[in-house]
C-alpha cells in the first residue's frame, strides 16, 4: 500500500482566522459606513438647498403637525417700493421737490417709513403710516439741515392691523438742501 498523500504545502500551515476577528472587521466598516451617513444628513450640500427653505422629515409622529404647518399664512416677506429717491429742499425747513412715495396695490401691508443720516444715523423724519395703495407727494424733514448734499436711508417699516412692526426695508436716498 502506498502512504497516504501529504498536503502539497506541507510547510505552510493553513491558519484559521478567529471568528471574532471576522466580526470585529465587519462591525468596524459598518460603523464607518454610520459615520458617512449621519455626517452627510447633518451637513447636507448647501449648493442645493431645499425649495421654499428648511427640509423637513415628515413620520407618522409629526404628519398632522406638518399638514397644519402648511396651512399657515405665508409670511410677507417681501415689498415693492414706488418712490423717487433723489430729493433737494431750497433750505432745511422747506418741502422737497420731486418727492414721492406710494405703497403699491401688490403689497400687503400698510408702511411707515423713516430717514436717517448715513453717517451719523441720526434720525430726520417719520412718516405717517401709508395704507396699501396710499401715497405721499409732500415732504418737510423734522430737522432743519444745513446747505449740503447728504446720503441717507430710509427705512420702510411693515406694520400689521395692530401697527406691531414686522419687518423692515431700507433703501439709499440723496438730499440736497440749496441753501
Amino acid at each position: 500500500m502506498s502512504e497516504p498523500k501529504k498536503e502539497a504545502s506541507e510547510g505552510k500551515a493553513k491558519k484559521k482566522v478567529p471568528a471574532s476577528a471576522v466580526i470585529a472587521v465587519v462591525a468596524v466598516a459598518v460603523i464607518a459606513v454610520l459615520v458617512v451617513v449621519i455626517l452627510h444628513l447633518l451637513n447636507p450640500n448647501d449648493d442645493n438647498p431645499p425649495a421654499g427653505g428648511e427640509g423637513v422629515f415628515v413620520t407618522e409622529d409629526n404628519v398632522n403637525e406638518v399638514i397644519d404647518s402648511m396651512n399657515e399664512p405665508i409670511s410677507d416677506a417681501s415689498y415693492t417700493a414706488n418712490m423717487s429717491n433723489d430729493w433737494t429742499f431750497e433750505n432745511g425747513q422747506a418741502e422737497a421737490e420731486g418727492f414721492y412715495v406710494k405703497n403699491s396695490e401688490s403689497n400687503s401691508r400698510t408702511v411707515y417709513f423713516t430717514l436717517q443720516l448715513a453717517d451719523t444715523n441720526e434720525q430726520i423724519y417719520s412718516s405717517p403710516y401709508i395704507p396699501v395703495g396710499g401715497e405721499m407727494t409732500s415732504l418737510t424733514l423734522d430737522k432743519d439741515l444745513e446747505a449740503g448734499d447728504y446720503n441717507v436711508v430710509m427705512t420702510y417699516h411693515l406694520v400689521d392691523d395692530e401697527r406691531t412692526e414686522l419687518t423692515t426695508v431700507s433703501v439709499a436716498v440723496a438730499i440736497h438742501i440749496k441753501n
